[in-house]
């Protein structure tokens, strides 16, 4: 502050000098011993202001009558902790969405546990979320990368046809030391004086009595996560469990007879997934025609169950795109023909 005085008092100096023409004094000269004297002074610039508004993990995003959101917190996070991430798909009714589908690890994270909360009604609006709790496997600026969500509009203006709406890509910080817990010299005490030593027996009894509670803790710890590996592993289902699950539902729901063609996306849906499961085909994300091009090219199946998921898939297509109306046995024997290939344990 002083020597930003100074420079202020030696320019007004130097403007005067040159209006008042005094002489044998020249301007350039006078200009030249300021900047020398500024150089010589300390700067007296403002200090860089860091922006205090903290750092989001988030990506929102809207496609039509379909809005997709996911966010994971805490957006800087240490390696030992298990950050969550909520996807939340909110619609207009009348919108039927595909949620995605997910492995056992997302980019560098990987999936702890899943857990999804009961849909709402907000607004004339539903919303349904997945909460994930993750696991990074490393530090840095580790990746969420883009997740698509499939929907297909069949509200009465709709068009009817399935589209995709895509988050942005956006990255959560894993540390392996938070800066709050690293020792600085400012934490240090004056020095304090002597403090008596307790009798030996009150050491003792002291030490026992924390080699306890610590052996306590980590029994506790131990019998804590066992547990809760048991919850999670009696709460997984196998690929045709979930598939057969599934089926069970589209069935019981009479959604065959209230729209057909709503039905056949439904019941290909199911197929696709219970094949994603169980292959490394991505079937959901690709055409009929890509598709089968791929469990064809990989030689997945069997030729004869190769024909008979082809047949499966162009005959709901036509239910799907070309407006054919099937006969109540044909929708009777696409059901039966997705019970019968999820029964089908494919060969790698």
């Amino acid at each position: 502050m002083q020597s930003c005085t100074i420079i202020s008092k030696i320019e007004r100096l130097a403007a005067a000098s040159t209006r008042r023409n005094f002489p044998g004094v020249d301007a350039g000269a006078k200009l030249a011993a300021v900047l020398i004297v500024v150089s010589f002074l300390p700067g007296c610039g403002h200090a860089p202001v860091e922006d205090s508004q903290p750092k989001q993990a988030r990506s929102e995003v809207e496609r039509g009558p379909v809005r997709v959101s996911v966010e994971v917190q805490p957006a800087r996070a240490r390696l030992s902790d298990q950050p969550t991430m909520t996807l939340t798909i909110d619609c207009e009714p009348g919108v039927s969405v595909e949620k995605p589908v997910f492995a056992d690890s997302i980019g560098d994270f990987r999936i702890h546990d899943v857990q999804e909360p009961l849909p709402q009604v907000k607004n004339q609006r539903e919303i349904t979320q997945q909460i994930f709790t993750l696991e990074p496997t490393r530090t840095g600026e580790l990746p969420i990368f883009p997740i698509a969500v499939r929907f297909t509009d069949t509200r009465p203006e709709g068009d009817g046809k399935q589209h995709i709406v895509e988050t942005e890509e956006f990255t959560v910080d894993i540390v392996s030391v938070v800066d709050s817990e690293v020792t600085s010299l400012d934490e240090l005490r004056s020095q304090s004086p002597p403090i008596a030593l307790p009798r030996p027996a009150r050491v003792l009894l002291w030490s026992l009595t924390a080699a306890v509670v610590a052996i306590a803790g980590v029994v506790l710890a131990w019998w804590l996560r066992k547990r809760h590996r048991k919850t999670v592993e009696q709460r997984r289902l196998s690929a045709k469990e979930i598939a057969q699950l599934e089926l069970q539902k589209l069935w019981e729901s009479g959604l065959a007879e209230r729209d057909v063609k709503l039905y056949y996306v439904d019941v290909t849906g199911i197929v696709r997934r219970y094949i994603e499961r169980t292959t490394a085909v991505r079937a959901p994300e690709q055409t009929t025609e890509e598709f089968l091009r791929e469990i064809s090219r990989r030689n997945t199946f069997p030729p004869e169950e190769g024909r008979r998921l082809k047949n499966f898939l162009e005959s709901a297509d036509l239910v799907k795109f070309a407006a054919h109306q099937p006969r109540a046995e044909d929708i009777h024997e696409s059901f039966q023909r997705a019970k019968d290939f999820v029964g089908f344990e494919p060969s790698y």
